[in-house]
């Protein structure tokens, strides 16, 4: 099987290639070199596989949640460096 490498460097994996490794839209793959050679190996799992994962009790405001975690981190930072 070939492919073409187009000017920004992308290539278009044959079906047979994306049925093989159950690859779909929006799936990532990993390359491996390996001398003079690569390999595409699908990723599997990755944040996407764990929606849903966790059950939460209410909505979430996961900008108040980074917020929150970036002051108690800066806060530790500033203990350490007083030291």
């Amino acid at each position: 099987m070939f492919a073409k490498i187009s000017k920004k460097g992308q290539i278009t994996l044959p079906a047979e290639v994306r049925k093989l490794l159950n690859l779909h839209p929006g799936a990532r793959v990993r390359f491996v070199v390996e001398k003079d050679a690569a390999r595409i190996l699908p990723v599997e799992g990755g944040i996407e596989a764990l929606k849903g994962a966790v059950k939460v009790s209410a909505p979430q405001d996961f900008k108040a949640a980074r917020h929150k975690a970036m002051e108690e981190r800066s806060r530790e930072k500033s203990a350490r460096t007083r030291r």
